[in-house]
This record gives structure tokens, sequence and C-alpha cells, in this order.
């Protein structure tokens, strides 16, 4: 009878689905998630207990891995910080592409999404890692590879979204770099300012503003067609 039960269960156990195994994460993927965690490791260490505080011991603690680990990713501790500097003008650049990929936006479409994006960025936590580590490279009296790399960055990144989202509308480029200088200090300055006093305010009249600031110095606000379409 105990035969005839064993024999009726091992039956029974042969035709449940089995279930579908994971696939084994590849040697690239498993890289990226270590990169990842290591650069959220940092920004939140920066955003809770400043730039200074965050150690290398520190950094590896939060990001669940050893230091080596680390140290075979990224090379050095700038170079860590200097990943998160990346990812955040890497993670700009991709949400404008993404949102540019459906076909051609308007010029304020454009202005509108560029400003969106860019302030989105500046209130999130990542914010403050970013400021802190620009402003203590430019504390520092060394010339390192970091603070030369950060000026690449901020500059040239920030440079190349701008000449992709309105170069093609024929703008001359030495009509966008006094507007992507002006829009971007705008938008730096209420970053600061919301970081100061009890209340974080929005600037919805003042972001508003600005958009309609940059439609008017790039010459755009009549709403002209992408050249060649």
């Amino acid at each position: 009878m105990k035969q005839a039960e064993a024999a009726a269960q091992r039956s029974t156990a042969d035709t449940r689905p089995k279930a579908k195994r994971r696939p084994r994460r590849t040697q690239s993927e498993r890289s990226a998630l270590t990169r990842e965690k290591v650069i959220q490791a940092v920004v939140d260490c920066i955003a809770d207990e400043g730039l200074s505080k965050t150690t290398a011991a520190r950094i590896a603690k939060r990001a669940g891995v050893t230091w080596g680990a680390i140290v075979h990713q990224f090379g050095d501790k700038d170079s860590v910080l200097l990943a998160v500097l990346e990812r955040s003008f890497s993670n700009l650049s991709k949400s404008l592409a993404e949102a540019l990929a459906g076909g051609a936006r308007t010029p304020r479409e454009r202005v509108s999404l560029l400003v969106d994006e860019t302030w989105q960025r500046l209130t999130a936590p990542s914010f403050h890692a970013f400021l802190e580590i620009v402003l203590d490279r430019r504390r520092a009296r060394d010339d390192s590879a970091l603070k030369t790399r950060q000026e690449e960055i901020i500059m040239g990144v920030s440079k190349q979204i701008w000449t992709d989202l309105f170069g093609e509308f024929g703008v001359d480029p030495a009509t966008i770099d006094p507007v992507r200088t002006l829009a971007s200090a705008s938008l730096l300055g209420m970053a600061i300012l919301s970081m100061i006093g009890p209340r974080k305010p929005h600037f919805t009249r003042e972001i508003a503003t600005l958009k309609d600031n940059v439609l008017q110095l790039l010459r755009l606000n009549n709403g002209p067609q992408v050249r060649g379409r």
C-alpha cells in the first residue's frame, strides 16, 4: 500500500510543470550591475554623510562588494567619482534620445523636453553628489585627471546635447552657446535655491519663463521645421 502511494506521488510530481530557471547573467551584465551598485552607493553616501566621509570602505560597504572588486571595475576612487558625473549626463542624453526617437518635434517641444529633463535631474538626490564632487575638484589645487575629465563632461556633453536638439533647425552654434550657458546657469541657480530653507519651491512660473526665453533667444519662437524634411 505504501509503495503504491509513493509511486502515485512520484507520478504526480513528474507531471508538475518545472520552474524555469533564470538565465545566468553574462560577465558584462554582472560588471554593469556592480558598476551601478557602486555609483548608487557613492550617491547615497554623499547625500547622507557628505563627500568628506565618503571613504573607500564606506562605498564598498554600501555597495555590498569588496574594495578590490571596485578597483577592478573602476581603477581608483577618483574614477569612481568620475563615473557618478558621467552617469548624470549619460542618463540625460539617453532620456532625450528616447523621447525624440518617435519622430521630429517642434522647437517648443524640444525646449520644454530639455528644460524639464534637466530640472528633474537637478532636483534629484544624485545632484547633491554631483555638486559636491564638482566643488571639491574646483577647490583642489592639483590638475588631476578627474578635474580635466569633469570639465570635458560638463561642457562637452552639454554642448553636444544642445547642438543635437537645435542644430537641425539651422541655429548657428554661436547662437546656441550663450543661450545654453544662460539656461544652465538659471536651472542650476534654482536647484541650489531649492536646497536652501525649510520649504522646497517648485519654480513653475520661472521655468515656464525660461522656456519662452530660450525659444526667443534661439529665434525659434515661430516654430521652423527640421531642415531637410
